[in-house]
């Protein structure tokens, strides 16, 4: 069997019924039986990063993998951005590449770059495989390292006459890789238990990992057992519903609230997991560690303690260390004394931040509140970097696992688009890319990936006409303004145009009162849409280096 013909078997093997990537003569051998393929549908995308956030949004929405292929040389460079994204935020995704003829490796070829070891840094794995005997192996290999443990991307590349080769290859023998997360250890489960029994003020932190083990109903059930409040780190936004009397919000110096910082700040003691205490979350570490000890649960080793000593870690699947420590609790009354679990739900409306701004231009905070009050959880959210992406996760109510995909880790511009659509591919749900009117030109031109698709991604832009973020950091910790201001974007820019051109409808919105309307009329058309809401230039954005000093900003 020819070694192109095989992988396409392989990836139905594996389950893979999606593909994202454009095609290139580097990785023509594997499309020729791609197209063959009766299982796995195939979207043409106008941009190699735009596959592999696709791919990714696709895993971040359903829990399901995909795959994205390019070509070789710049076609393989351009998926470094989206490999580097989807790892810092454990995403898996397969990721082939097209790569000259083996014969030619490291003779400056057309089109010849070594991507695999380009992308040795940013990804869990990387291939570059020359023996065509050994595909089915690494391939086998490629998708269980990139499911087990912490998940991540890995890239497999590919030279043509590999791709062309002939095999011995029976697909009834393939078998895909099984695997076991580790489970914890169950005295440390114990020791965890007694730890929050004798604590006076312990809180319940869910991370990401909560989210990627499908573990967040058995927190929740958790915290409801142990009266713990819960906060969510920004990756783990919607794994508790908003109305859930034991939820505190976010923490942290940006997409933090502030009712989880106030009520991180008096807790004695924190139970981590699936997270990796980074520093947008932490802000000072000697603030955020204060007097409070931390038990951090994660299921890969070197995250406990990278950032700072726990004083319990747990290696385990955090499924599998949250079943755990309900039976242990199950045997113990080790539920949480602090009155602040019943003060949860006051504090949030007492501490909520203002939303209700009828002024014009529009006030970026009056968006997000007609995006809670139109979508409620019907609808899988997008965002990728900047100040828009903040305000998202400040003021943005999600209620449902898996509606919100952030770009985390790399704060990617660009990545909304392709993950949105991603995601909706996966689900069927309304997909709406959040996105600032300069974030909006970076992957525009996958808005006509959408409407080819006829798949009806909503971009929402928040339109301040500034790079907003970094307008506000020249002017607070530096005392100046360069290179920031884009009055164009509100002017003689057109992005209804921009909308229209890629065959889907367009609005722009300068009454806040008008927002919903226009949002429901891009739901009405059937089209992608893009509705481009104009802003207030000069608001700011609440934020700080710590915890304990957030400056927040009413207007």
């Amino acid at each position: 069997m020819i070694v192109s013909e095989a992988i396409v078997k392989i990836l139905e093997k594996e389950n893979v019924t999606a593909a994202f990537g454009i095609p290139g003569a580097g990785i023509n051998g594997l499309y020729k039986y791609l197209a063959k393929s009766g299982l796995i549908r195939h979207y043409v995308h106008r941009h190699e990063e735009a596959c592999v956030h696709a791919a990714g949004g696709y895993f971040r929405a359903s829990g399901k993998l995909a795959v994205a292929l390019c070509t070789s040389g710049p076609g393989a460079t351009n998926f470094v951005t989206g490999i580097y994204s989807c790892n810092i935020d454990s995403i898996p995704v397969i990721a082939i590449t097209g790569q000259a003829n083996t014969s030619q490796l490291g003779k400056d070829a057309f089109q010849c770059v070594d991507i695999a070891r380009i992308c040795e840094p940013v990804a869990k794995k990387t291939y570059c495989v020359t023996d065509p005997r050994k595909v089915a192996e690494t391939f086998r290999e490629a998708f269980r390292i990139a499911k087990e443990g912490k998940p991540g991307p890995v890239l497999i590349d590919l030279p043509l006459d590999v791709q062309n080769a002939d095999i011995e290859f029976d697909p009834d023998s393939y078998v895909p890789d099984s695997f076991e997360n580790p489970s914890p250890d169950k005295e440390k489960i114990r020791e965890a238990i007694g730890m929050i029994k004798a604590a006076k003020r312990p809180l319940l932190l869910m991370g990401g990992g909560v989210l990627l083990a499908d573990a967040a109903k058995e927190c929740i059930r958790l915290a409801e057992m142990l009266r713990l409040p819960v906060i969510t780190t920004y990756m783990a936004k919607g794994a508790i519903p908003v109305s859930h009397p034991l939820n505190a919000g976010h923490c942290g110096i940006q997409v933090g609230q502030p009712i989880g910082n106030k009520i991180f700040l008096e807790a004695d003691l924190v139970l981590g997991i699936g997270c990796r205490f980074t520093d947008r979350h932490t802000g000072d570490v000697r603030v955020y560690r204060g007097e409070r000890k931390f038990i951090h649960i994660n299921v890969e080793p070197h995250e406990i303690g990278k950032i700072f000593p726990a004083d319990l870690g747990i290696v385990a699947d955090a499924k599998k260390a949250v079943e755990a420590l309900i039976a242990e609790a199950e045997k113990n009354d080790a539920a949480s004394r602090w009155d602040i679990a019943d003060k949860i739900p006051d504090l949030r409306r007492e501490l909520s931040r203002k939303t209700d701004y009828a002024c014009k231009p529009i006030n970026p905070h009056r968006v997000f509140a007609e995006l809670n009050r139109y979508f409620g959880d019907a609808a899988v959210f997008t965002t990728g970097c900047g100040i828009t992406q903040i305000w998202s996760g400040q003021l943005q109510e999600v209620g449902a696992p898996r509606h919100y995909l952030p770009s985390g880790g790399a704060g990617c511009l660009g990545y909304d688009i392709p993950a949105a659509f991603g995601a909706a591919v996966a689900t069927g749900r309304q997909t709406v890319a959040v996105m600032g009117d300069f974030g909006f030109t970076f992957h525009v031109q996958e808005l006509a990936v959408c409407a080819k698709n006829k798949i009806p991604v909503i971009v929402v832009i928040v339109n301040n006409a500034y790079l907003g973020l970094i307008r506000q950091n020249q002017k607070y910790a530096y005392g100046y303004e360069y290179g920031v201001e884009m009055a164009e974007n509100q002017s003689i820019i057109d992005y209804v145009k921009v909308a229209e051109g890629f065959a889907c409808y367009g609005e722009r919105v300068f009454d806040p009162s008008d927002i919903s309307a226009a949002l429901k009329r891009a739901q009405e058309s059937g089209k992608p849409a893009v509705i481009d809401i104009i802003c207030d230039p000069a608001v700011d954005c609440s934020m700080g280096t710590a915890l304990d000093n957030v400056r927040e900003f009413v207007y």
